[in-house]
Parts: C-alpha cells; sequence; structure tokens
C-alpha cells in the first residue's frame, strides 16, 4: 500500500525535527543517534541517522553540511529506503 501523506511520518509535535541543508528551505527529518558498543565492550560509538523525504534531500552529497534541530552536521552518506520515498542520511557531528 502506497503512502498518501507523508507527513503523517515527519511530525514536528511527535519526532520530526526542523532540518536545513545549507542556506536552503527548511524540512522536517526524525534523527535517530543509536549508540553501539565497540572493540569487544571497551568503547561506544555513535551514529547519526536522519530520516526524511528524498526530495527534500536534493541538494544534499556527501561532505554537505546540514543544519538538525540547530545542531550542525556534515553529510557521511546516502541511502534510500525501501521504495526511495525516504532517504536516511549517515552524519557527522561537527
Amino acid at each position: 500500500m502506497a503512502i498518501q501523506d507523508t507527513f503523517a511520518f515527519l511530525n514536528t509535535e511527535e519526532f520530526g525535527v526542523t532540518c536545513q541543508i545549507g542556506g536552503g528551505s527548511n524540512f522536517v527529518g526524525i534523527l535517530d543517534s543509536a549508540v553501539d558498543v565497540i572493540a569487544g565492550g571497551v568503547a561506544l560509538s555513535r551514529e547519526y541517522l536522519l530520516m526524511a523525504k528524498t526530495s527534500d534531500l536534493s541538494s544534499a552529497s556527501r561532505g554537505t553540511s546540514i543544519n538538525v534541530a540547530s545542531e550542525a552536521y556534515t553529510v557521511r552518506e546516502i541511502r534510500p529506503v525501501d521504495d526511495g520515498l525516504f532517504s536516511e542520511l549517515l552524519l557527522t557531528k561537527d
């Protein structure tokens, strides 16, 4: 079943946060910052993933600066999700 209203997933009253790539328009994304245990349990690693509509991420590429909820990040990788309506950005916190 196709998603008719993508904004149902990107609601700033729930999980969505305001984002901006460079000086472009604002859009809404969902930031996930999972922590992984690495090096045999000796260290922790945090990954920042931003999910948003692919059409809102058209100006993003590796090395692009992006503000997410007023925090500065740099794009490391762009990955489409399922049918490509949404994409994930793997980010590094500046």
